[in-house]
Formats: C-alpha cells, sequence, structure tokens
C-alpha cells in the first residue's frame, strides 16, 4: 500500500508498505511485512516459502534496493529482513547482476536457489550480469551468492556501511565468480538459461548446466550446451576450470552483403566539462583500421581528403544525476551487430556511409537542488555532438567534416532538430523520425522532465526548436507514423514544424506513414522510409560534394519508385505546395 497519499512530492519516511493478509473466522488481518523508503518495484518469493526477495526504487535519486525476508514460520507473520544490495541504477559498473529465476513445480516464477542440506540454513543464489559493463566494454558474468539465514547481519548496520566506505553494492552474503565471457579470445557470450531436470527451482550439486550463446563481430550468435563446475572447499565456493560445451546451433550469417565492416569503439571528451564519453564507429567494407596506431601517429594515419568517408551520426540523448555514469562504456567491440531496418542505421554502411552508432549524449544533473539537467540541455548536447564528430573527422581523420548526417528516433528527432538550429553548421542534414518539436504541446513533463510549462516556461521555450527556428537551418527530413499513439509526439508535432520550417525557407520534407504508429512495423512503411531516407542522404549529404552525381533522385522519381504509399509533403524552394499520392 503506498503511504504519503502515494504523491512523490509529499515528504514521507515510508513511502510504500509491503503487507499480507490474513483469515482468521470472518475477517482478514492485515499484517505488515516490510516499510520501503522508496517506491516498490517488485517481490518475489523463493519456492521452498521460506525466503523473499523485494526491491525498491526512487527514479529522481536513481537509488535501488534489494531486501531479503526470512520468514519464521509458514504463516508469514514474523519475518527478518536484510538489505541486500544498494546502488544506483545508473551506475553500470557496480552492477552485481540480477537474481536468476526459474519455473517452481507449480509453474509459478522463483529465483533459483540451491541448498546442499536442506537441515543447514544455508541458502545458494546466482546473479548473472548479461552486460558485464566495464572499463573494457561488456563482459557478462554469473555470480553465486552464499547466504547464511541462521546469522543475517543486522538491516540497520548493514544500511550505515555506505557511509563507512563500503563500496561492494551486495551487503549479505559470499560473492563468488563461477563463470564469465570469454573476452580475451575475442567472443562475447550470453547465458540465456540454466537447465535443471527435476522441475523445481530448487538445484543440487556442484555444477550447472546452462544454454549460452557465442558470437563475434563477423559471427551471429550461435547457441551451446556448457557445464559449469564449482566445489565447495572449506565451505567456501571455488570455480573449476574443467568446463566444456556442445554446440546445439549452426547459424549462417543472416546478410552477408555486410560482411567485411569493422567495428571499433571509441572514446573522448567533450570541451564544456570534460566528461569521458563514448561510441561505437563502424566503417564499410573496404576501411579497416587499427585505431590504437591512428591515435599515436595521426599524421600517417589520416586519410587523404578525397578519400574520406560521409560520416552518418545516430544518437538518442540521456539524463543521467553523475558524471561518472554518463561516461561509463555500454557496448562490447566483439559482439555482432544486427541490422534491423527500422532501428539500425547500419544498413548505411553499404552506401560507403561511416557510422557513429548510439554516441554518448549525457544530460547531466549539476547537483544543485535548485536546478535541473535540462537548463542546459541545449548546451550539452552540443558540446557531445561538437566532441564526437571532431573526434573522428579531426582527430582521426577518417570522415569528412562538410559531409556529416545526423539521424534519431522520438527523443531522438528532437536532438536532431536543435543539432540542426545551435550546432552552427556541423551537420549537412538531418532525418528526424516521430519526434516533438514544440514542448509547449506536452506542458506537463517529458522524458525526465517532471517541471510543468507553467514552472518553467523558460525552459520549455528554450528546449523547443520550434521556437529558435531560423533559415540557415540545414535540410531536414520529417517522418512520422499518421497515427502515433505516444503522447509525446501526436503526429501534429510534425505537421506543424513543417508548416514553420516552409514558412521561413528552410528545405525540408515531410512524410506521413498511413496507419503507423510510435514505431513504424509495416514491411511497406519501412521499405518506404529507407528510400526517402536514401534520397535525403545521396542530395544533401553524399552529392552536395560531387560524388556519385548519378544518384540524385529527383522527388518525381522517387514518387514513381516508391508506389502510393504515404502522404509526402515536399518543399525544395519556398511556396511549393504539398503533393498527397
Amino acid at each position: 500500500e503506498k503511504w504519503g497519499d502515494g504523491n512523490p512530492n509529499n515528504n514521507s519516511k515510508y513511502r510504500d508498505c509491503v503487507c499480507s493478509l490474513h483469515e482468521s473466522d470472518a475477517f482478514a488481518t492485515k499484517v505488515e511485512m516490510i516499510r520501503l523508503q522508496n517506491r516498490f518495484a517488485k517481490m518475489s518469493f523463493f519456492e521452498t516459502g521460506d525466503l523473499a526477495v523485494v526491491s525498491e526504487k526512487w527514479w529522481e535519486t536513481k537509488l535501488e534496493r534489494k531486501w531479503l525476508l526470512n520468514f519464521q514460520g509458514p504463516d508469514l507473520l514474523k519475518a527478518e529482513k536484510v538489505l541486500f544490495s544498494e546502488r544506483s541504477y545508473e551506475d553500470k559498473y557496480s552492477d552485481p547482476g540480477n537474481i536468476q529465476y526459474g519455473y517452481s513445480q507449480l509453474g509459478t516464477k522463483c529465483p533459483l536457489q540451491m541448498r546442499r542440506d536442506l537441515g543447514q540454513q544455508k541458502v545458494t543464489i546466482f546473479l548473472y550480469n548479461d552486460e558485464g559493463a566495464g572499463e573494457e566494454g561488456y563482459v557478462p558474468f554469473l555470480n553465486i551468492v552464499e547466504i547464511d539465514l541462521e546469522n543475517l547481519n543486522d538491516s540497520d548496520r548493514l544500511a550505515s556501511e555506505k557511509s563507512k566506505g563500503n563500496t561492494n553494492t551486495v551487503k549479505t552474503g559470499i560473492v563468488t565468480q563461477i563463470w564469465e565471457s570469454n573476452h580475451e579470445a575475442g567472443k562475447f557470450e550470453r547465458i540465456h538459461a540454466v537447465l535443471n531436470n527435476s522441475g523445481s527451482t530448487l538445484l543440487s550439486g556442484d555444477s550447472l548446466r546452462v544454454i549460452l550463446s557465442q558470437e563475434t563481430p563477423e559471427e551471429p550468435p550461435n547457441y551451446y550446451l556448457y557445464d559449469l563446475n564449482f566445489l565447495y572447499v572449506a565451505g567456501v565456493v571455488k570455480k573449476v576450470s574443467d568446463e566444456s560445451a556442445v554446440r546445439i546451433t549452426n547459424f549462417k550469417h543472416p546478410y552477408p552483403a555486410m560482411k567485411g565492416y569493422s567495428k571499433h569503439i571509441i572514446k573522448y571528451k567533450r570541451p564544456l566539462d570534460g566528461v569521458t564519453l563514448s561510441s561505437t564507429l563502424y566503417l564499410p567494407k573496404g576501411y579497416s583500421f587499427d585505431l590504437e596506431n591512428i591515435q599515436t601517429d595521426r599524421k600517417k594515419s589520416k586519410l587523404k581528403k578525397e578519400k574520406r568517408l560521409p560520416l552518418l551520426f545516430w544518437a538518442y540523448p540521456l539524463q543521467y544525476n553523475a558524471a561518472s555514469a554518463a561516461g561509463q562504456l555500454r557496448d562490447s567491440p566483439f559482439r555482432f551487430s544486427k541490422v534491423t531496418p527500422f532501428k539500425s542505421p547500419l544498413v548505411w554502411l553499404t552506401l560507403g556511409f561511416a557510422v557513429l552508432d548510439g554516441p554518448s549524449m549525457p544530460i547531466i544533473a549539476t547537483g544543485d537542488k535548485s536546478s535541473n539537467a535540462n537548463d542546459t540541455y541545449v548546451e550539452q548536447l552540443v558540446s557531445s555532438a561538437e566532441a564526437a564528430v571532431d573526434y573522428v573527422c579531426n582527430g582521426l581523420g577518417i570522415c569528412d567534416s562538410t559531409r556529416v548526417a545526423v539521424g534519431g528516433h522520438s527523443y531522438g528527432a528532437f536532438m536532431v532538430a536543435n543539432l540542426l538550429i545551435h550546432s552552427k553548421n556541423l551537420f549537412c542534414c538531418g532525418i528526424a523520425r516521430s519526434g516533438a518539436y514544440n514542448r509547449t504541446m506536452t506542458p506537463f513533463g517529458f522524458q525526465t522532465e517532471r517541471r510543468s510549462f507553467w514552472k518553467v516556461p523558460k525552459i520549455y521555450t528554450k528546449m523547443s526548436p520550434f521556437f529558435t527556428l531560423h533559415k540557415d537551418m540545414r535540410p531536414i527530413l520529417l517522418i512520422h507514423g499518421a497515427e502515433d499513439e505516444n503522447r509525446g509526439t501526436y503526429t501534429d508535432q510534425s505537421v506543424r514544424m513543417f508548416a514553420a520550417l516552409r514558412s521561413i525557407g528552410v528545405v525540408s520534407r515531410l512524410v506521413v506513414l498511413p496507419y503507423e504508429g510510435h514505431r513504424y512495423r509495416a514491411r511497406e512503411s519501412i521499405m518506404h522510409c529507407l528510400a526517402e531516407t536514401e534520397f535525403w542522404l545521396r542530395k544533401y549529404c553524399v552529392d552536395k560534394r560531387k560524388y556519385s552525381t548519378s544518384y540524385d533522385v529527383a522527388p518525381d522519381e522517387l514518387r514513381s519508385a516508391t508506389a502510393p504509399i504515404a502522404t509526402i509533403a515536399t518543399h525544395i524552394q519556398p511556396g511549393d505546395s504539398q503533393v498527397n499520392l
């Protein structure tokens, strides 16, 4: 049940309370199980019924806590609680992993556990992190935590250990790593399932059989049966190295035409505040570089200007409370990159583009309670983009700084419009899909912004590209679903933005996809979206420097080639009218 009227703005020592109802004669008795200082997230009972895990979170501070409840007796009237873990969930490097689940004999989802002797009050649970973020990128791992239920630590003492310098996010039990992805061999591995023939979540023995996948940048994920062996030595779990794997699938490369591209993780600092950012740089076939050599001897490694590649910058801004979390690496150089036409910009590698996919675009809070991260949204956004483009074009010397296009979807489209306006011709054109451009049309908040328009009207106006348009803005392609259900990005956002762009003479184009929502699903819509994007990139990014002039497709030719599946509003010169296909 919610306390403090469920209002996050009310001051309340406890936000939620987890209770149980017990029938006694004709009445139901409510018994408190645990009071939570943050918002309740999840509760799971172990199959044995004597243990439960309760999670709580608070979005403003990004705090996450997990509690263990050890019940005394079957009636759940008395439970000993202990703080199991405490961390900031935006800090990927400190993530100990998630408790692993399976299905009980009754078909319910319960945490996996292992008890060597049910007479002893010792339980082993499994923590798996399918990312395992760190300085070297994603390295998934599997930990086990041994907990002595008879000697649970006092929760008040555990909660105060954080102020004494304890940085270990797991507060209870002995943690032992029994498996880690083999990143030293250039592979990215993940565990997908723990097998148990007993049909229960109660495991036994000193080994686990799991299904895991292996992949490399050139090989798609394939699945293996894998045995993890470990031993109890003096009451402590130790990993045994004699592991075995049996391959059970042999999937081939799903798009052979994409073979040969190279993938690189790059790091750089933005000039605004010195925060270290990262991105994944993809280069088309035939362009492979040793980034370490480039960084040590840039003059010899830089390409001649006439051979430099056009660059597609595809991003999505995220808000953070801490600069240390904003600069963390969130990818692996050994992962196989899936190309999905709706989501992935990697399809443009086939046109000879270099692709900067998912560059860090953090909007970081200052730490001052009187201010908000969005107070400097534009400044942080522009600084992040300038740092990435400058590093790839001038630092590495791989791409042509005059042929850099920017793209994004939803909040990424909002970013595109702002960058084209405020970044002083950093980009030659933009592709904005299903975005919002006038924040006064979302007056009660958006994304992580919780202040209303009437409280901070200047911030809403400053962040809205609709209010800061100018005639020198570079060409922008607007694409939107005709029936966008997302309350922050109704279709009218793009329609009004296009009308404003036309009124001041900015080269622009509006494509409205019929029957589509916030995410495009129909094959015709996706193919048309790709055709429009290709036309825009070739005309305003590639051909602007007289490269491949044969690809200069006129709007009428594009219409005849793509069939009547969309409503297109075209504006090449001021005064052009809207055309319905």
